[in-house]
């Protein structure tokens, strides 16, 4: 399967487990698949700046679920586009309600890129 089939089926799959960020990733054209992701990281903050704490566990545990056995373009898509994103303009309320919940292996990623904790 190439590339582009793998993403669109990721991301397909996001908004069929997730209908409510359907809108929000449909907000950018079909080609614009790295952005549409960034949108699901910004729903997950979203959703502990609301107080959706279960919310937010279920796009974490989702997305820690298909790192295990990610194909590599999928595992760019979590690495660079979602785990880089989480808690981006979060206020540290939010980090700090945030950061424990999120499973050690997005942790570790989050860490190798922004060299911190987002505390």
């Amino acid at each position: 399967m190439s590339d582009e089939k793998v993403v669109e089926k990721f991301l397909h799959e996001i908004c069929e487990l997730f209908p409510e960020v359907k809108e929000r990733m449909d907000s950018h054209d079909e080609y614009m698949t790295t952005f549409k992701m960034e949108e699901f990281a910004n729903a997950t903050t979203l959703a502990f700046a609301s107080d959706q704490i279960e919310v937010a566990k279920k796009y974490l545990s989702y997305m820690n679920h298909k790192l295990a056995n990610a194909h590599p373009k999928e595992f760019e898509f979590i690495d660079v586009y979602y785990v880089e994103n989480l808690f981006w303009n979060a206020t540290p309320e939010t980090k700090q309600k945030g950061l424990p919940l999120v499973p050690p292996k997005l942790q570790e990623l989050y860490f190798k890129f922004h060299g911190k904790p987002a505390l």
